[in-house]
């Protein structure tokens, strides 16, 4: 199921991620596009600031605002 109760937080990257698209260096900015669900693991569209989309995991990212509240 797609959830988007976080569509438009601004998030960034913790650590240096390889992805198909390219790299993303730690500190890559990034606007959240919705989060899932898929077999077992929890996963977040971004849309970066790079230019590209990538799925990344919780732990991959910090948001912007502390407060959000994350249900998973």
């Amino acid at each position: 199921m797609i959830d988007r109760t976080h569509t438009g937080i601004r998030c960034s990257t913790r650590v240096l991620l390889r992805t198909v698209e390219g790299l993303l260096p730690q500190c890559s900015q990034g606007t959240v596009v919705y989060e899932m669900d898929n077999l077992g693991r929890h996963l977040i569209l971004v849309n970066w600031d790079r230019g590209f989309s990538v799925l990344v995991f919780p732990n991959e990212v910090t948001f912007e605002h502390d407060n959000v509240a994350r249900s998973h």
